[in-house]
């Protein structure tokens, strides 16, 4: 009786009419700038390449980790004020391996107001697809007959749904500040496994920050800077804050984030505090990589959850020609965090 509660709960909570699901996140959102905000596409001088994965949770013995893959190309047309960008990510969520795989496709363009002031809007087409290991749960018909394999399971078990997503956004910066709005699944798309329709709730997203130059050289080139940042997030009756700050000196970068809203509850028995996040990171002549760990701060502890790493790369592709007018090209890109 336990185990059947226990598969309904789960089924319920993957595919029921009522539920709104919520998406997957990186901690270092800012070296997925394609899923936080569709406007960052293209803010390098020519092409970049970019990896990220996130593994959360793995001390929880009870249900498999929950992972989360990206990776995405980005060509900027600096001659036409138009950027491009391609992304493919994957999440895997949970015991019974509910799975989304998003292919989105963004075009940002950008509108010069004055010498010192530009902004970009932008749009984000795309495909998803949502799907469930059936197998890998345990049905009632099996508990009584001993079967390896469900009839529930072999009536869902090819099932799949295919959806469109349409994301939209829009960032206005300077050379040392940037601020953006975001608009995710605003389609509002059926997400059910089982059609009783299940749709994903539109996502309302805020960015900024600020780039404060600490040490220049000779040159009058940035040395070391300290990079101020924020994401807010709603969907549905959630919403979470990342703040905090990188620092820059060339080439490692450190920094420290926290997740929550601490004078908001997210329930009467919940605070609205999740992680404190650490980066330290490495960038030089176009390549970078990162790592994170979230220090779980809520009541499921790091201890019992084992908290999450993060690790992401990017590979930035400068022509000889382009590479030439770096700096002056430079002026024109969004000053936010790009490792």
């Amino acid at each position: 009786m336990r185990a059947s509660l226990k598969i309904a709960i789960i089924l319920v909570f993957f595919m029921g009419g009522k539920i709104v699901a919520q998406d997957a996140q990186f901690s270092q959102f800012y070296a997925a700038p394609l899923i936080i905000n569709p406007a960052l596409t293209g803010n390098t001088i020519q092409d970049r390449f970019s990896l990220n994965y996130r593994n959360q949770w793995p001390a929880i013995s009870s249900s498999k980790s929950f992972t989360t893959y990206a990776c995405s190309y980005e060509h900027n047309f600096d001659d036409y004020n138009s950027s491009i960008g391609a992304l493919v990510y994957h999440d895997r969520a949970g015991l019974a391996a509910l799975r989304t795989t998003n292919v989105l496709f963004s075009y940002a363009y950008r509108v010069r107001v004055s010498r010192r002031f530009s902004f970009k809007p932008s749009l984000q087409l795309g495909l998803a697809n949502r799907s469930i290991d059936f197998g890998e749960l345990v049905f009632n018909d099996q508990l009584q007959t001993g079967a390896a394999k469900s009839s529930a399971a072999l009536e869902y078990e090819s099932r799949s749904k295919y959806s469109m997503d349409v994301n939209t956004g829009i960032i206005g910066f300077s050379e040392n500040y940037w601020f953006g709005i975001s608009f995710h699944h605003i389609n509002r798309p059926d997400i059910s496994l089982v059609g009783n329709g299940a749709r994903l709730q539109p996502k309302f997203s805020v960015q900024g920050g600020w780039n404060i130059a600490l040490e220049k050289d000779v040159r009058n080139r940035i040395v070391s800077q300290l990079m101020i940042a924020t994401n807010y997030k709603h969907q549905s009756n959630r919403d979470q804050l990342d703040i905090g700050a990188y620092y820059n000196k060339l080439p490692i970068y450190l920094g420290v984030w926290f997740r929550g809203i601490p004078l908001k509850k997210a329930d009467i028995a919940l605070t609205n505090n999740d992680a404190v996040i650490l980066v330290l990171g490495y960038k030089k002549k176009g390549f970078s990589i990162g790592y994170s760990y979230d220090i779980t701060v809520s009541k499921l502890t790091s201890a019992s959850s084992g908290g999450a790493h993060e690790l992401s790369t990017a590979i930035e592709i400068v022509s000889r020609k382009n590479l030439n007018k770096r700096r002056r090209r430079s002026r024109f890109m969004i000053p936010c965090p790009k490792f």
